[in-house]
């Protein structure tokens, strides 16, 4: 035998079948398959969407019921158990979430191997939009009072006094449950474990009893969410809808058409408002070891029957409302801007003027908003007079406004190793204008909402005890302390 064609006979062998073995996956992120939102997959029974790469060899969607834990040789598994998959592709994976647990970890497998072990960041409600993107219209149907059901569109809103049903996932737990790869029964409802709220404009509407939530009847994975329009919300093309679950988690906001006896909407004419914000951080690490942080911001936005803040009101001791603030995943939704006004200054008493740069809003439900904020040197603000000047742009012409800072608030309680969820907590200060207010708020963390319990008394007062809230709110929530000065 020729020694040289022997040679390249086993060079064949070797070289052609490594270039075209194939590679192992890659998960790149697992989101919810409504709001593709990378910290809202884990959610019992929920839809999940992997992207990635070599996920698979070809393009497969099931077509058979229960849904195949297999699809071209590819399966994912959550937790170690094999998920149910819709679909599957070189770059994307559509499967369901086992019903009985919260996700933690999924691996997914194909016959070149397993991926590295992709970790959870957490679980939340989404909304199905109509164009799939996860933003915009919302795929939602208009319940009228003799049970019409419509698709919502922008020539058929939905009526203030009327329901809505919205579909998503990742509503969780639900009670009789359907096995893994099912679609929901019809009878009984495999209904939601936890209350369900609608969010309008931004604003909860938090009717007693709660509204219907579950499995929508015959989908798997799929969430069916009943509500109510309030009378009070506005009308107009592109209205906010988000849904909360009690006060775990809440959706993207999606848009609605709303007008009040249904048709075609009409836009509400948008409006704009500004909001100067000076504002000095003070944290506590260890006793009497402190740090500071001094910023101005300029707020200035613009959004459809956009209205000022009330003026707030002081009282002594509790306030009757809790505040909430909600930083779930966000989308673009038309009509809300935010405006230009030119070179924005700031500049007090021992500082020469300092430039506002514009940065990006930070924990807000709508995409791309921005605000004028400049970094002020620690110990800027004390008390004097305090102003920001704009030169003027495309939306806010020039302008000046001054403020008169009253004297500093020193906190003489050492904090810093509090326990501020399971214990009153009383704080005491010196300081400050006699005619001002201290504001002290509980703050208490879950998911993707912040709730606000506040006390007021007069800085005259030099002290305030708040109570500690319900045991059950320690063990499930995160607190923290905030005092603010008015």
């Amino acid at each position: 035998m020729d020694p040289v064609r022997t040679k390249r006979a086993l060079l064949s062998l070797i070289i052609w079948p490594l270039a075209a073995w194939p590679q192992e996956p890659v998960i790149s992120s697992v989101v919810n398959a409504a709001s593709y939102s990378t910290n809202a997959a884990g959610a019992p029974g929920s839809i999940a969407t992997i992207f990635g790469s070599n996920l698979a060899t070809a393009t497969v969607s099931a077509t058979t019921v229960p849904l195949p834990a297999s699809l071209g040789r590819t399966s994912v598994a959550v937790n170690g158990a094999a998920a149910p998959l819709f679909y599957v592709s070189p770059n994307q994976i559509n499967f369901q979430m086992p019903p009985s647990q919260t996700a933690s970890g999924v691996v997914v497998t194909t016959a070149a191997g397993a991926s590295a072990p992709y970790p959870l960041a957490g679980a939340s409600v989404g909304l199905f939009s109509v164009d799939a993107s996860g933003c915009g219209q919302d795929a939602v149907f208009n319940v009228s009072a003799n049970g019409t059901v419509s698709l919502n569109s922008a020539a058929n809103s939905a009526s203030p006094g009327e329901y809505l049903s919205a579909y998503g996932t990742g509503l969780g737990l639900v009670s009789n449950a359907p096995a893994a790869g099912f679609p929901a029964p019809s009878s009984p409802l495999a209904t939601g474990e936890v209350g369900v709220t609608g969010v309008y404009d931004f604003a909860p509407y938090t009717s007693e009893p709660y509204w219907w939530a579950g499995r929508a009847r015959g989908l798997i994975g799929v969430d069916q969410f009943n509500l109510p329009v309030p009378e009070t919300v506005r009308e107009g093309c592109a209205v906010p809808f988000q849904v909360r679950l009690e006060i775990e988690s809440i959706s993207q906001p999606v848009t609605i058409a709303v007008r009040t006896g249904g048709g075609a909407c009409v836009d509400t004419p948008a409006a704009g408002y500004g909001q100067i914000t000076w504002e000095k951080t003070v944290s506590t690490t260890a006793a009497h070891v402190a740090t500071e942080a001094d910023t101005v911001t300029v707020s200035l936005q613009a959004s459809p029957g956009k209205q000022a803040p009330p003026v707030p009101v002081f009282t002594e001791g509790p306030l009757a409302a809790v505040s909430t603030a909600y930083f779930g995943s966000s989308c673009p939704v038309p009509g809300y801007r935010s405006l230009g006004a030119g070179t924005v200054t700031a500049q007090g008493p021992g500082f020469a003027p300092v430039t506002a740069s514009v940065s990006p809003l930070q924990r807000q439900q709508v995409a791309g908003l921005t605000v004028y904020q400049a970094a002020l040197p620690a110990g800027t603000i004390e008390s004097g007079k305090f102003t920001v000047a704009a030169s003027g742009g495309p939306d806010v012409g020039e302008f000046q406004s001054s403020i008169q800072i009253a004297p500093e608030i020193q906190i003489t309680t050492d904090l810093a190793g509090t326990a501020f969820c399971n214990q009153p907590v009383t704080i005491n200060w010196t300081g400050g204008d006699p005619t001002s207010w201290v504001t002290v708020s509980q703050v208490l963390h879950a998911g993707t909402y912040d709730g606000y319990h506040s006390w007021q008394a007069r800085v005259s007062d030099g002290t305030l005890t708040i109570p500690a809230p319900p045991g059950w709110l320690c063990s499930v929530l995160q607190c923290d302390l905030l005092a603010s000065a008015d």
